[in-house]
């Protein structure tokens, strides 16, 4: 069966969370369309198509609602929103006073015209959205400027119709200067690359770079495309990516990404993905997908949202028709209800909750961690403990050789012998005995390796093997060593020659740099850490106490099984966020509050992990992100709910009137979608 195609189109005037539902709606209702999903946060539409030429009906269906459907990266540049609009009624309304002043008798016809010009595109719109909802905005808006004219109150129907269209001319403005900073990390790519010919140096656009081409990066440049050092050194400065604001050393065979920069030196690097298929496009896609994905406290404020509306038009309705029976005043009373029809749209509650977590998300992008949901940001301020994995995630994941202890031979001769041996190896500790400083490799051959046992060669006519202790027959003396080493928590492998121990080689995982501030940056944060680890106890418990742990923090000799067994319970004792990189922490990942997965890790911890990690370091970042995210949720519910309320009272009261009403609405969407986007600007 055929996979469905997904496009993905940016939609213009799309300024409310509202206007994204009523889009959404239609799309979904198109012949050929699958499924449609639009992102406020984002402005785009992702339409599934099974049917070749559908997106030609979804356009003209949008554009039959007021918007307009443009392919991903057709952007229209300019002033947003009905400016021409709110310009033309402005101009009426100021000559409507200026008659008031000169001409009292021709001032309600220029505000009734002012009034009419400036609800048209508003009427032209609720008309079109009708079927998907008869409450929106435009429809509220619309019905109380009519009304407002219907009791004679044209100069005030003029000025909340010319307020609200400044106001949608302003939100639209602010919700694509948060648009703009989401999807900023595409602007770090420079727009030109310079690569290497015979001859010489051309300089080229990004577009024009193939897989393989070498590019050079001089110092103060961005790398133009992910790829890998071949010749040079330099200086690279990754913030964007990992959050870290010092440079890393970068050499030959060092990794780098698009858009990084070159602070001193210069690199010729060899392109492995294009720019627009690069890490960074990685990211951007991984935001949108996030902000498709609605968190709990989104499901809680649209549930709200659907019953808040009918409520307060009921209202507006009792106020408008049932209480003049009881107290006379008709046209006081429909005044107020006209009042209260503007101050029904939830669209700055609505708004609240997403416009918060979309720049939570991207914040989490520029400070390497990458949240694959809404959700996974929210629940992750909630957790008590944190269980991390040790090989890979407290460690580099790399054995390094750190001692020798030789019986009747130089440490010289074991470690070349050692090292004839290794170079037949794959193994994780051959590679470690290769890379070990000291003598060089003797001359070796016929390589074998023997399942469960170790590695052998013949060195110098005889047979030399690296195998595991524990498979040997070992005299007293060694095993005392064996012994001792091993409760230091090193791993070990045995240097024989001709069946007679030479040398024990001892391996430890070096800590990662970061790891005991990680931990105490946790613990400063309330947070209770815990190893989780296959390994010995005496290992885990020797990597343990150099990195900051506590011993009743530590968890050895556990099985994937085990590991899952212990998340389940953290899980219900407060919640779990479970750090890990390996195939091994799959399930644990799968099954915790939350689960974070190191980038350096497998695909398999990725792909079951909620939470990318560029680094250990972005560790606590992650928690303090979600923090600050969620504490900004609560402030935006906060003025959306409030100015509603008090102005909601105050209208009943009979204190405010029409164009204040139309100042919540306009005002708290503004103002939550302002305070949103000082999550960008945050220090995590």
């Amino acid at each position: 069966m055929e996979a469905h195609r997904v496009r993905v189109f940016r939609v213009e005037g799309l300024d409310c969370a509202d206007c994204a539902l009523k889009v959404e709606k239609a799309l979904s209702g198109v012949p050929g369309v699958v499924q449609a999903q639009v992102s406020f946060a984002s402005g785009k539409a992702y339409l599934h198509l099974e049917v070749p030429g559908a997106e030609k009906e979804a356009e003209r269906v949008v554009s039959a609602l007021g918007y307009r459907l443009k392919p991903e990266g057709d952007t229209t540049r300019g002033v947003l929103g009905p400016w021409r609009w709110a310009l033309a009624s402005g101009g009426l309304l100021l000559a409507a006073f200026l008659a008031s002043l000169f001409l009292p008798g021709l001032a309600p016809w220029g505000y009734r015209l002012a009034a009419l010009v400036g609800v048209f595109p508003l009427a032209r719109r609720a008309v079109a959205a009708f079927r998907q909802n008869p409450f929106s905005m435009q429809s509220l808006v619309t019905l109380a400027t009519l009304g407002a004219l219907a009791i004679g109150a044209e100069a005030e129907a003029a000025v909340v119709v010319f307020l609200f269209l400044v106001g949608e001319v302003l939100e639209a403005y602010s919700v694509a200067q948060a648009r703009r900073s989401l999807y900023a990390l595409s602007e770090l790519l420079p727009r030109r690359a310079y690569r290497l010919k015979e001859g010489g140096v051309e300089e080229v656009p990004l577009k024009a770079l193939r897989v393989g081409d070498l590019v050079r990066v001089p110092p103060g440049e961005r790398v133009p495309a992910d790829g890998v050092v071949v010749s040079g050194q330099a200086s690279v400065e990754e913030a964007a990516f990992t959050g870290e604001p010092l440079p890393r050393p970068k050499g030959i065979g060092d990794r780098v990404y698009g858009g990084s920069l070159v602070q001193e030196g210069s690199l010729v690097v060899k392109v492995e993905r294009l720019p627009e298929e690069g890490f960074l496009a990685e990211m951007e896609r991984l935001a949108e997908g996030a902000l498709l994905k609605k968190s709990q406290a989104e499901r809680v404020v649209d549930a709200f949202s659907r019953r808040y509306t009918p409520a307060v038009l009921a209202l507006a309705g009792f106020v408008g028709l049932v209480l003049p029976l009881f107290r006379g005043d008709f046209l006081g009373h429909v005044y107020k209800a006209l009042g209260l029809l503007l101050i029904a749209c939830p669209c700055a509650l609505v708004v609240s909750v997403p416009a918060a977590i979309a720049a939570g998300v991207a914040r989490g992008a520029r400070a390497g961690v990458l949240f694959k949901s809404g959700a996974a940001l929210e629940r992750l301020a909630g957790v008590r403990y944190v269980a991390l994995d040790k090989t890979g995630t407290l460690t580099l994941g790399k054995p390094t050789l750190v001692r020798v202890v030789t019986f009747g031979v130089s440490t010289e001769e074991a470690l070349a012998l050692a090292k004839g041996v290794a170079e037949g190896s794959s193994h994780p500790l051959a590679r470690a005995v290769r890379e070990a400083s000291g003598p060089k490799a003797l001359p070796s051959e016929e390589h074998r390796a023997v399942p469960g046992l170790g590695a052998f060669a013949r060195v110098e006519g005889k047979e030399v093997g690296l195998v595991r202790p524990e498979a040997w027959d070992l005299p007293p003396e060694v095993e005392a060593q064996v012994k001792a080493l091993t409760e230091e928590g090193f791993s070990l492998s045995l240097l024989v020659r001709e069946g007679v121990p030479l040398a024990l080689l001892a391996f430890q995982d070096t800590p990662r740099l970061e790891a005991r501030e990680v931990l105490a940056e946790l613990r400063r944060l309330g947070l209770k850490p815990l190893l989780l680890t296959g390994d010995r106890e005496t290992s885990a418990l020797a990597l343990g106490t150099a990195i900051g742990l506590f011993p009743e923090e530590i968890r050895a000799g556990l099985s994937p099984v085990d590991k899952l067994r212990l998340v389940e319970e953290l899980a219900g004792r407060g919640g779990v966020a479970m750090v890990g990189d390996g195939v091994n922490d799959a399930p644990a990942l799968a099954r915790a509050t939350v689960g974070l997965a190191v980038a350096e890790g497998t695909e398999a911890a990725l792909q079951s992990a909620d939470v990318g990690l560029l680094s250990l370091a972005a560790l606590p970042r992650a928690f303090r992100l979600s923090r600050l995210t969620l504490g900004v949720v609560r402030q935006n519910v906060a003025f959306a709910v409030g100015l509603k309320g008090l102005f909601l009272l105050t209208t009943l009261m009979g204190y405010t009137g029409l164009w204040t009403a139309v100042l919540a609405d306009s005002g708290a969407l503004v103002l939550v979608t302002a305070n949103s986007l000082r999550l960008l600007r945050r220090r995590v």
